[in-house]
């Protein structure tokens, strides 16, 4: 084999060992959100140096060339209008990198792409598919284990102390996790047959793989995941029901099922309000579901929110990464017992319409609609029962998506499933593969150059744009925890070095420096020479980021809140103002500017403020409360007592 051929062949399977331990990753000294940046940043690297090694084999052999399909047409048409739409968005930077918290951005579908091409070829091409995916369920069964020992009490949960999530830092990514693990092995699991030992070995390893990560998705209490499970099973069973022809014995056991679950869902409605039910921290979450729920009402407020925005820009959407200005700017005030800075829709679909438009969402679901077509027509070498699981699993991740958000795992094993579709829907002929074979590249001096190449780009890649986020992360984290001999002092050079690298991480240094720089102000007590030092730059900084992203409340909140504090009363009551203007109906908002006129001695234009945040919703307590202290404060005590009336 050409030498040029084995390394770069050595390289990628080194990647694909890799991807499936990615969700593993937790940096928890070293970085700021570490069960985020360390998943996120490691993924990127595998894949940009995978991909650097694909270009040498793609240019050496046409074998692992990429083949046109529908399914490659679909992600390609996706990529170009996600990026569009963030150029033209709010804010293309954040659009294209993210922050710290999510890391999603235009960059991560970019390297999801990327995985998507180097596994749809080179596992199709070395016949690896079947290892590659039971090599995921072998490490996603380690991530169950590892969970079922959070639910023991034998390791720690860190989300709620209840809800098991793994390594993964969310119950609700956790929840998809075992929701994709439950499916890929009832997926192998239906291939198998009772012919021989070995085959009842197999069936017995992937029936216990299928029940213990349906233990892990149950006890991560994620109402999205279950009823992704149950919407995939009923699909899948249903499927198997109208479509198989020839095993009466298997369309019968599908039939039975199907009327399995439809009666596990009809009986469990009935019992919800068993006493059983509401003792147990999981069932209960399950049967609150209802329209009249609190979480239910604001998944609906907050939809609403992301249609008006839609109607707003039906085309391009805002770009990604930006609900927040949508959030914002249709904010419903009956929000006010829930997070007040929403980033994401909580339904992947409304997500898409709003970072792209129609033409996003539409492309988003022509990925399923594909991935449909490759199954169903193009995947002869499958049964019935195996096209059906496979649909019942992108089924029940569909409908998850209904009520949550992607994230980095996800997305992983949704690419992987969309690889693996492609290779299954486009086999070469005989007199093709020596088609192919007779195109090889035999050039060595030009196989140097693109192997140098591929080399100098992996190192690019890697460097510009991963050097600056990561050591602006790590840098960030040890500003706000670091102790050093020179005393706070130390923390300041580091906020600065921190900002310094300009990176997509620079907003939530700033934010984190002004919270740390007004951590224990009291003018009254004097201010000492460092702690000025950290005024005067956090202030700098809060102000540079206001006006860098004018439309953007948030960061008005944060510079006007900064200086009413600090004293500098006119400039925070500027800031303050103007986030009023970007959302009108966020109550918060209108508390701080409240309070930052009572600092002023102007009473008139506080209790105005009060009286606002009060009307948006009077049933909200803390607004009737600054409301009743703002008329005691003005001597106003008939309105007082028509208000407690």
């Amino acid at each position: 084999m050409n030498i040029h051929k084995f390394l770069a062949n050595a390289v990628v399977l080194a990647g694909f060992v890799a991807v499936p331990f990615i969700p593993f990753i937790v940096l928890s000294q070293n970085t700021f959100f570490p069960f985020i940046v360390g998943k996120n940043f490691a993924f990127r690297l595998v894949v940009e140096i995978m991909f650097s090694a694909w270009i040498v084999l793609a240019f050496i052999d046409p074998a692992y060339r990429l083949k046109k399909t529908w399914l490659l047409g679909a992600f390609v048409a996706f990529l170009g209008i996600i990026t569009l739409s963030a150029i033209f968005g709010e804010n293309p930077t954040k659009s294209f990198w993210s922050n710290f918290e999510r890391m999603e951005g235009v960059v991560t579908y970019f390297h999801l792409f990327a995985y998507f091409i180097v596994a749809s070829t080179v596992l199709t091409v070395r016949d690896l598919w079947r290892p590659y995916l039971n090599f995921h369920l072998a490490v996603g069964v380690c991530m169950a284990i590892y969970a079922v020992l959070q639910w023991a009490g034998d390791l720690t949960i860190v989300q709620d102390g209840v809800r098991v999530n793994g390594t993964l830092g969310n119950a609700a990514y956790m929840g998809t996790y075992a929701l994709f693990n439950v499916f890929l092995a009832g997926f192998f699991l239906v291939r198998e047959s009772f012919t021989t030992i070995g085959e009842r070995v197999r069936v017995a390893i992937y029936g216990s793989i299928v029940l213990l990560q349906t233990f892990v998705l149950y006890h991560t209490a994620t109402r999205g995941a279950m009823l992704g499970l149950i919407a995939g099973i009923g699909l899948a069973t249903l499927l198997v029901a109208i479509f198989e022809r020839e095993r009466k014995v298997v369309r019968g056991s599908a039939i039975g099922i199907l009327a399995v679950v439809i009666l596990f869902v009809g009986g469990f409605i009935a019992m919800r309000d068993a006493q059983f039910v509401k003792d147990s921290p999981v069932l209960s979450r399950f049967g609150s579901i209802s329209l009249t729920e609190t979480t239910t009402k604001s998944r609906f407020m907050v939809w609403n929110m992301a249609y008006q925005g839609f109607k707003e820009r039906p085309v391009l959407g805002w770009g990604m990464e930006n609900f927040n200005y949508v959030f914002n700017k249709y904010y419903d005030p009956k929000m006010y017992g829930q997070e007040q800075w929403f980033d994401r829709a909580h339904n992947v679909f409304f997500d898409w319409l709003i970072a792209g438009g129609l033409p996003a969402l539409l492309a988003y679901i022509s990925l399923f609609a594909c991935a449909m077509y490759c199954i169903w027509r193009r995947a002869d070498e499958l049964s019935v029962v195996e096209k059906s699981v496979l649909t019942g699993l992108l089924g029940g991740y569909f409908f998850q998506n209904l009520f949550v958000f992607d994230n980095l795992t996800s997305l992983i094993y949704f690419g992987t499933i969309l690889a693996y579709i492609v290779s299954i829907s486009h086999r070469e002929t005989g007199d093709e593969r020596q088609k192919v074979e007779g195109r090889k590249t035999d050039g060595e001096d030009l196989t140097f150059m693109v192997s140098g190449g591929a080399i100098i780009l992996a190192i690019v890649l890697v460097y510009f744009v991963n050097h600056n986020g990561f050591k602006q992360n790590t840098t960030l984290i040890r500003a706000m925890s670091e102790r050093g001999s020179e005393g706070p002092a130390h923390n300041l050079a580091l906020f600065k070095e921190t900002i310094a690298y300009g990176s997509f991480g620079t907003s939530e240094a700033r934010e984190q420096l002004g919270q740390l720089a007004m951590n224990g102000f009291d003018s009254s007590k004097g201010i000492s020479e460092i702690q000025q030092q950290f005024l005067i730059l956090a202030g700098e900084e809060l102000e540079k980021q206001a006006r860098e992203l004018p439309n953007d409340a948030r960061y008005q909140v944060f510079a006007g809140s900064f200086f009413s504090r600090v004293g500098i009363f006119d400039k925070g009551l500027a800031y303050l103002n103007k986030a009023s203007e970007l959302s009108p109906k966020k109550q918060t908002i209108l508390f701080e500017l409240g309070s930052a006129y009572y600092n002023k001695k102007d009473l008139a234009n506080s209790e105005m403020a009060f009286k606002r945040a009060y009307e948006l919703a009077p049933e909200y307590p803390e607004a009737k409360k600054f409301y009743s202290q703002i008329l005691i404060a003005n001597g106003k005590q008939n309105q007082l007592n028509e208000l407690l009336k």
